[in-house]
């Protein structure tokens, strides 16, 4: 037995897609996990073309998961906290308020282009960030971070089914000792 799951950006996801979709797979009834954004349905077998309808799918913004059903119910969560658990990088939002976020910016833009390395361009711009009074940190979670919808209720959920989550932060220790408090099920984990 196998489970196809499509997701899409919120309200991107068009019943009429997973409906003919399932229709032409076999599948059982279509389960909406999250209206116009997600939904799934059993399988009997995993089809042969999975493969193709998930290139086609991409194409529409929509991401297909065919996994069998058995062991579905993970029992570990790691999730990195920037960009994925919040919607915000940290970072970023420090170096704004610092007045230096262009900057900051810029040497991401460099990183991300291969002419850094992730060690290099955390410590230039974590050295921007020299005399940044710790107030600020308080003062950007409470303003300016905000979670991404449904990452308190996916914790909660594998939480009720006896899983582990953990919160990721590479660097700014401060901001990992921060989240205990605002995420009570999950633990923060450095990365060293």
């Amino acid at each position: 037995m196998f489970v196809a799951t499509l997701i899409s950006r919120p309200d991107a996801l068009d019943g009429a897609l997973v409906e003919n979709l399932r229709n032409a797979w076999g599948g059982g009834r279509a389960v909406w996990l999250a209206p116009g954004e997600a939904a799934e349905f059993g399988l009997g077998a995993r089809p042969g073309n999975v493969e193709e309808v998930w290139s086609d799918l991409q194409g529409m913004g929509v991401d297909l998961a065919v996994l069998p059903s058995a062991g579905r119910r993970k029992r570990l969560l790691i999730a990195d906290m920037d960009s994925t658990m919040i919607r915000q990088e940290c970072i970023d939002e420090l170096a704004d308020e610092a007045g230096v976020g262009a900057r900051v910016a810029e040497i991401t833009a460099r990183a991300m282009n291969g002419e850094l390395d992730f060690e290099g361009a955390l410590r230039e711009r974590v050295g921007l960030l020299a005399g940044l009074d710790a107030g600020v940190i308080e003062k950007v979670l409470n303003e300016r971070i905000s979670f991404t919808p449904g990452g308190k209720t996916l914790v909660a959920t594998m939480k009720a089914h006896g899983a582990h989550a953990v919160l990721v932060r590479a660097g700014l220790r401060p901001l990992r000792a921060v989240w205990p408090r605002r995420w009570a099920s999950t633990r923060p984990a450095p990365i060293r």
